[in-house]
Parts: structure tokens; C-alpha cells; sequence
């Protein structure tokens, strides 16, 4: 009987025990998750330098948000993915590019560069010829339906970026983008050693 007593009041007590896990695991918002991050790094590293980590964190979750929104909400739709895209971008800004270079100035991987290149040239979006400087190499370069859908895309991309800049006022965009021009030029010394 004592047995029997104690299965029911462990039975009693789930559902509590249920409702307590489900108000834990409630959605945290974005500046919490900042306060929540940086409480964190303290107990992993106390001596951690909060404004550096602040930076990095930030940034990267603020491109990762943009990145994502671009995708979703312009570059799917138009039937191409933001690498895709950036890879048209980037032809158009350079003219003739081969695809190292390219690589390198879209952020695409060299592993990633010759699919995506492969899926863009079957799309009729550009082109790859022999380098007339050196004919083991291909320069890459814009077709003209590529430059007519870059042109569609960059117009609904901009308004795009329209929209998350309207979170700033016109000189405060214009101050990040100077700084963060300055941190994109800055080339930190690869670390000698992990100190842990």
C-alpha cells in the first residue's frame, strides 16, 4: 500500500515537474540572449574581454540574421542562392574573373566555387572562356541574361537593404559601414598557440 501511494504521488507531481521544463524552455529574446552569452563567457574565461567578444558576437549574429533574410525573403524566391548571387555580384563588379580570385573576393570556398559555377553557367548565367594569358586557366564573365538578372536581383536586394538599414539613421550607416571597412582591412597575426 505505502508503494502504491508513492506511484501516485510521483504521478501527482509530473505534471508540475512537465509545466516547470516547458517555462524554462521559453524563447529568450535577442538582447537577453546577449546578457545570457556574455554571464556565460565569464564562467568559461573570467579574465574575457567583453567589449572584443560584444563586437564579434554581434557581428557575426547580425550577418548571419541578414544572410538569412536575403535568402528567404529575395534570392529563393528569384530562383538563386545569396552565394549564387554574391558570385554574380562580384563578376559584375570585376568584369573577367578566374575562379580563385573569385573565390576569394565572394567569400565562397574554392571547394564550393566550381559547383556553384557549374549551376550558374547551366542556368545561362555566365560564361567561362581560356584565359588569353594563360590558356590552362578560364576567366569567368557575366552573359547577358546574367546581367539582366543581376540587375532585377540587386534592385530587390537593395530595397532589402533598405529596410535593415532603416534601423540606423543615415550618418549612424554611414559610421558602420566606415568601421566596419576599417575592421575588414584589419588582418589580425594568426595565433601562435592555443593557450588553454
Amino acid at each position: 500500500m505505502i508503494a502504491e501511494d508513492a506511484e501516485e504521488s510521483a504521478t501527482a507531481e509530473e505534471p508540475s515537474r512537465m509545466t516547470a521544463n516547458v517555462q524554462k524552455a521559453k524563447r529568450v529574446g535577442s538582447f537577453e540572449y546577449e546578457s545570457l552569452a556574455h554571464a556565460a563567457a565569464i564562467d568559461l574565461y573570467p579574465e574575457v574581454n567583453s567589449p572584443a567578444m560584444a563586437l564579434c558576437f554581434n557581428l557575426i549574429r547580425a550577418a548571419n540574421r541578414m544572410t538569412t533574410d536575403m535568402e528567404v525573403s529575395v534570392h529563393r524566391p528569384m530562383g538563386i542562392s545569396f552565394a549564387g548571387y554574391r558570385l554574380l555580384f562580384t563578376i559584375k563588379s570585376v568584369r573577367q574573373v578566374n575562379p580563385n580570385e573569385l573565390a576569394r573576393l565572394s567569400s565562397v570556398s574554392t571547394a564550393s566555387i566550381a559547383s556553384l559555377l557549374n549551376t550558374l553557367e547551366k542556368s545561362g548565367l555566365v560564361t567561362r572562356e581560356p584565359d588569353p594569358e594563360d590558356k590552362r586557366k578560364t576567366v569567368v564573365q557575366l552573359s547577358d541574361e546574367g546581367e539582366q538578372t543581376l540587375a532585377d536581383l540587386f534592385q530587390i536586394n537593395n530595397q532589402r537593404e533598405q529596410a535593415w538599414a532603416a534601423g540606423l539613421t543615415e550618418t549612424e550607416a554611414s559610421i558602420l559601414a566606415q568601421l566596419l571597412r576599417k575592421l575588414l582591412l584589419h588582418h589580425p597575426a594568426p595565433p601562435n598557440q592555443l593557450e588553454l
